[in-house]
């Protein structure tokens, strides 16, 4: 998997805004008018339409988003999933549940960070899952991003450009990540990180090119932006 710093979107990825805190970063918005796919979870809807872009895809039992801009959506032709009020899945979980459903594999997640700290730990909780069934997925903010990273049968890499001088965190989500190896950091590591262990927290990116390499486990990295 490979990040660069300033472009944020492929041609495969989806962009899926939930309903959290939304972004000020301009990066962020231009993403969101620019995406060629947008999908949103109720009140993620008013992210897009504030930047004048209509989703595509509108998932919700609407509690979060205003009558207007949901007739707005309507109007403008966008396919609307309405969900019940109670339910077992969030409308977060159920939208990217529903673009993995239909082929989706790149996900670019808005709105999950910030605000209501539950609901921000469920949105991290489905992103790990996604990347468990072999998915990349980034989760951003103005000033985070997140990457889970799961191997199982094959390593896995996340490759960094262009973020020299960020400071990043590792965090075992699983009981242990069996082998991690860092290339292009200030401290190298060469093992394990378990759960409970901030072994991982506040490293820094030295070069142009920074890898993270993963043999085993759940992962999930915190770049500060």
């Amino acid at each position: 998997m490979r990040l660069q710093a300033g472009r944020l979107l492929c041609d495969d990825t989806v962009l899926a805004l939930l309903a959290g805190q939304p972004p000020k970063s301009e990066l962020l918005l231009q993403a969101v008018s620019g995406s060629s796919y947008l999908a949103a979870a109720d009140g993620g809807a008013a992210i897009a339409l504030s930047v004048g872009r209509r989703p595509d895809l509108l998932i919700g039992d609407f509690d979060s988003l205003s009558a207007a801009r949901l007739a707005e959506c309507r109007e403008a032709g966008c396919e609307i999933l309405t969900l019940p009020a109670a339910k077992d899945l969030t409308d977060g979980e159920f939208l990217l549940q529903t673009l993995y459903e239909r082929g989706w594999r790149r996900f670019l997640i808005l709105g999950a960070l910030g605000g209501r700290i539950d609901q921000m730990l469920a949105n991290i909780s489905c992103a790990e899952k996604l990347a468990r069934e072999e998915a990349e997925v980034l989760l951003i903010h103005d000033d985070v991003l997140l990457c889970p990273l799961y191997a199982e049968n094959e390593p896995r890499e996340l490759t960094l450009y262009g973020f020299g001088g960020k400071t990043l965190s590792l965090l075992s989500l699983s009981e242990v990540c069996d082998k991690i190896e860092l290339s292009g950091f200030e401290y190298s590591l060469n093992g394990t990180l378990a759960r409970r262990q901030t072994l991982g927290i506040s490293n820094v990116v030295r070069s142009e090119a920074a890898t993270i390499r993963l043999t085993g486990g759940s992962l999930l990295v915190c770049l500060n932006l």
